[in-house]
Order: C-alpha cells, then sequence, then structure tokens
C-alpha cells in the first residue's frame, strides 16, 4: 500500500469532478464529471457526503453516505456507493472506508451501518460478510415511470 494514502471527503468542486473516474466504474449512467457534481449537489441537500481514499490528491476509493433516522434501524449510516477503482482493488482500501464510516456512525450515535447491493453482485457479498455486514432482509422496488 502507498504511503501517501489519506482518507478524506471531497470537500470542493474539483475534489467532487475528480472522483468521476472512479465514481463512473460503479454508476455507468453518469457521463461526465458535472453530472456527478449535480447529483452530490442534489443528495448533499439530504445529507450525502463524499468519503475518498487519496493517494496523491487523485481518488482510489469512495464511499458515498448519509445519517438517516427511520423507526426501522433508528439512527443510522446510510452506504449509497462503495466502490475501489479496479486498478486499486485488494490494497484494503474499501475496509478503510468501512472502518471509516463505523467509526463516524458511533460518534453520531447511530446504531447501525446500512447498504444495499444487487442480489446478483456476488463479489461485494463476499467481502461484505467478510467485513462483518449480514444480509437481513430483501430491498424491493418498482419503477414509477
Amino acid at each position: 500500500m502507498a504511503n501517501n494514502l489519506i482518507l478524506g471527503h471531497a470537500e470542493t468542486e474539483a475534489d467532487v469532478r475528480a472522483c468521476f473516474p472512479v465514481m463512473r466504474q460503479l454508476r455507468p449512467q453518469l457521463k461526465t464529471p458535472e453530472d456527478l457534481l449535480a447529483a452530490v449537489r442534489l443528495q448533499g441537500e439530504q445529507g450525502y457526503r463524499l468519503l475518498g481514499v487519496w493517494d496523491d490528491g487523485k481518488p482510489v476509493a469512495l464511499a458515498g453516505y448519509r445519517r438517516l433516522d427511520n423507526m426501522i434501524h433508528g439512527r443510522f449510516i446510510y452506504v449509497d456507493d462503495l466502490i475501489t477503482s479496479a486498478e486499486g482493488r485488494g490494497q484494503g482500501h474499501g475496509e478503510r472506508l468501512l472502518e471509516a464510516l463505523r467509526e463516524l456512525g458511533r460518534t453520531e450515535g447511530c446504531r447501525k451501518l446500512v447498504l444495499d447491493t444487487a442480489l446478483a453482485n456476488t463479489l461485494a457479498h463476499r467481502f461484505y460478510f467478510r467485513s462483518g455486514l449480514l444480509a437481513q432482509g430483501l430491498h424491493f422496488s418498482m419503477e414509477l415511470q
């Protein structure tokens, strides 16, 4: 693992744009850095933040998350996005991000960390199980348009 890695939030528009190549690997519907910036701005109004592992100022792994409250989980951290760049996989970046989110959640009085993943995403499932996340239900949805 490189010695110049830092963990930090994408705070500026330039930071968010720099995250585009990594985030696009998870969210291919984002076609330009401006698409990502618009999504982060909109979701930011709902508490979304983008945490990254940065290598010499370049993001190599990202976690988009928000703190929420509901009657199912109480206060919790919801992970919208979790991705390590194809080149950075296997170096512990995902574990580092999840541990940072766990600690952030504890600091904010959260009872749980929650994320959704596709049923077919078996490689991610193995990673989540290894990281201490357990499958506790199914997420149902329907198209409205």
